[in-house]
């Protein structure tokens, strides 16, 4: 399962891991909680270890888009997203988080989701999936231009999708369409017949991130979690706590702002309470290694095999 928001760095393939490192307490902080992910698994899946779940991330927008999507504002009986065009993905990425966040590649919120070769395929299936709108790609690609009635939900839809691109996969190619009548169309659709091309319409990934997001809304029936948008050093840790912080890494991709890691390290070792701090180095002698695991990453140059693979940490200030 997926937690949090759709955000780069998320730890959702990991966090069941960390969270076991974490000692019993009356309330536990994640400060730069960021899209949330260790926030929505420890209060979803470690409530009875705790009473107070705190939330804090310093971007007020991403802040907020937290909250939307714990109220339950993006769930499919009220929301129905549209799709995002690369042209539209950079004109409003540095003012809507949820572009940013859904419609960015490998959630780096810099480039868009899609190639620009499969983009329109994207378009024709996001339309036929989320609005029934069936224009002559998807009326290709389908074979019909109606839902069967038993096909009545997104998730259903996507479903389908991939059943049916597997077997046009096994297949080998697509029926071209009578109504596909331009040139250029049938160029496309010629192109698309491709093994290639065809796997990558086989996921929607805005879509599978959207019901990541729509998880987040488990958490409007949690009381005890507590959101705020501050600085880390802000924040006000109460008795019985401990704090947890997935700060910006040494030597990768930055989040949109200027973070001063000697600080920081000389504020968390000088606590009177546990730190946990997620790096992939930290070169003090202030705090010790409780865990580490590999794992790939999306913001690394560093390759074994073809993939990226770096070796992430959880340190502590042993407290």
């Amino acid at each position: 399962m997926q937690y949090g928001i759709p955000y780069m760095g998320n730890k959702s393939k990991i966090v069941s891991s960390i969270a076991l490192n974490f000692p019993k307490a009356t309330h536990f902080y994640d400060l730069f909680g960021g899209g949330g992910c260790v926030t929505h698994y420890m209060a979803t899946r470690k409530a009875n270890r705790y009473q107070h779940f705190h939330y804090n991330e310093i971007k007020q927008d991403v802040t907020e888009l937290f909250k939307r999507a714990v109220s339950g504002e993006f769930s499919y009986e009220k929301f129905k997203m549209p799709f995002v065009s690369r042209e539209e993905f950079f004109a409003h990425k540095d003012t809507d988080p949820l572009v940013r966040c859904l419609w960015s590649f490998g959630n780096s919120q810099r480039t868009y989701i899609f190639g620009k070769q499969i983009e329109q395929w994207k378009r024709s299936m996001h339309q036929a999936i989320v609005f029934d709108e069936f224009d002559n790609t998807a009326q290709s690609v389908f074979e019909f231009d109606q839902w069967p009635s038993n096909v009545n939900t997104v998730t259903k839809k996507r479903f389908y999708l991939g059943q049916k691109v597997a077997w046009l996969v096994k297949r080998g190619k697509l029926k071209v369409d009578s109504k596909v009548n331009s040139l250029q169309q049938l160029k496309d659709l010629e192109q698309l017949q491709q093994l290639e091309q065809l796997q990558q319409l086989e996921r929607l990934q805005q879509l599978e991130q959207l019901e990541q997001l729509q998880q987040l809304e488990r958490l409007e029936q949690l009381p005890n979690v507590n959101v705020t948008s501050v600085d880390y050093r802000q924040v006000k840790i109460l008795p019985d706590s401990i704090v947890y912080c997935d700060i910006p890494y040494i030597g990768t991709a930055d989040y949109g702002n200027e973070f001063d890691h000697k600080e920081f390290y000389d504020w968390a070792a000088t606590r009177n309470f546990p730190v946990y701090i997620s790096e992939y180095r930290l070169d003090d002698k202030r705090f010790d290694t409780v865990y580490s695991v590999k794992k790939r990453s999306m913001f690394s140059h560093e390759r074994s095999n073809g993939k990226v693979i770096k070796e992430e940490k959880l340190f502590w200030n042993r407290q």
